[in-house]
């Protein structure tokens, strides 16, 4: 019988994680949580991370936010190093978080990434920045955007000069985001997996931006790209895009871009 050396699951476990998408909407969160505008759920860190480490080993997410890859991580006996640039942010994930399973640093991770050992982490996920796009209001319509302003939350993450998603130039922030994930890719075991959660998007002129195919192509000039699985979210409310005249798609689904180290 072969030997699973990748994770704890079973067979049938296994193949039906390989399917290419997934549901999960995302619970609801708590009063300080939702300060954060694009929180993803601690079952999408679970379910991949149950698929690609075993019980103990090593887990780290450069974008961590408020903390939810560490508690995703810390549900499942995993350990989790996170770093997070915005301390209003820190603040709110330290009380989630057992430190017998998880740690939080503050400060940008293009430069505390540097203090974690070479080879050292077993796995990597993240949600980085989609760009400047939480800055934007896209559509005169009811949207997320207008709702959390008219709710006094914040619409993006700082307002801070090292803060990736204030990069006006799209080209530059690619770069800087690759750079970010080199970076990462040097933190990971020799056959450890990188899993990066991004979404394509309509800017406000109306162009598409295809950041997740951009950003697997400059990733994949570095380490292995092993394809995708699509987080489908079917609990989000529909905008009224471009009716009567113009087909704009309700974009309700993120890629979750799957590399590996070798």
């Amino acid at each position: 019988m072969a030997i699973n050396k990748l994770n704890e699951l079973s067979g049938k476990e296994w193949i039906r994680f390989t399917r290419s998408w997934f549901y999960i909407n995302a619970k609801s969160r708590t009063n300080d949580e939702i300060q954060h505008p694009a929180k993803y759920p601690e079952e999408l860190v679970q379910e991949f991370v149950s698929f690609f480490t075993k019980s103990g080993e090593m887990v780290f997410d450069p974008f961590v936010g408020v903390g939810s890859t560490i508690v995703g991580c810390q549900q499942l006996s995993r350990y989790c190093i996170g770093i997070e640039l915005n301390k209003d942010f820190v603040k709110i994930a330290e009380p989630r978080i057992n430190a017998q399973f998880g740690k939080i640093i503050q400060g940008d991770c293009r430069r505390k990434i540097l203090k974690i050992p070479d080879e050292s982490v077993n796995f990597i996920i993240t949600s980085p920045p989609y760009w400047d796009i939480l800055k934007k209001k896209r559509g005169n319509s009811d949207s997320q955007h207008t709702e959390r302003n008219e709710k006094g939350l914040s619409l993006y993450y700082s307002d801070k000069k090292n803060d990736l998603g204030n990069i006006d130039n799209y080209e530059v922030f690619i770069d800087e985001l690759a750079k970010v994930f080199k970076m990462c890719k040097n933190k990971l075991k020799t056959g450890g997996y990188m899993v990066v959660v991004v979404q394509n998007f309509r800017n406000v002129d109306g162009s598409y931006m295809t950041l997740a195919w951009d950003l697997a192509r400059k990733i994949s000039e570095f380490t292995n790209f092993c394809g995708e699985k699509i987080w489908v979210q079917e609990n989000k409310k529909l905008g009224i895009w471009g009716y009567p005249t113009t087909f704009i798609s309700n974009i309700h689904h993120h890629y979750c871009l799957i590399f590996r180290k070798k």
